[in-house]
């Protein structure tokens, strides 16, 4: 991809993510395939989360030096207090998606992304400079 693509599609989830509701959802939706993260069926876990709720429907979940940008099937309002635990339903160490959940809320889509994309995912709808 050239470097004016990324930018134009850059600038166009800005716009989409300056609103907020269902809008944030598919500014990271339109991350998700201007950056093709390949979607992952099961990671490896040492059971030492943290995570930042981008929106209703999507977290990033930290987990040691990993980073993973996760998609719950539905809306999730379960996501209110700071820590979380998996409710992992099959290996103890491993999270699966369209298996596992968090909080109850069912893992739809997992995507493995690095501390850039993390960060830039964060900014979706924040104003410059804030």
């Amino acid at each position: 991809m050239t470097r004016f693509s990324a930018a134009l599609a850059l600038i166009f989830l800005a716009g989409c993510a300056a609103q907020s509701g269902p809008d944030k959802n598919q500014a990271v939706t339109d991350f998700i395939s201007v950056a093709e993260l390949e979607e992952l069926r099961k990671i490896r876990t040492r059971h030492q989360y943290g995570f930042t709720q981008l929106s209703d429907q999507y977290i990033i979940l930290k987990e040691r030096g990993d980073v993973y940008l996760i998609e719950f099937a539905r809306r999730c309002y379960e996501l209110n207090e700071d820590h979380i635990t998996p409710d992992i339903r099959r290996e103890s160490n491993a999270l699966r998606s369209r298996l596992d959940t968090i909080r109850g809320c069912r893992i739809g889509r997992m995507f493995a992304i690095d501390a850039a994309q993390a960060e830039e995912l964060q900014q979706l709808g924040k104003a410059p400079g804030k």
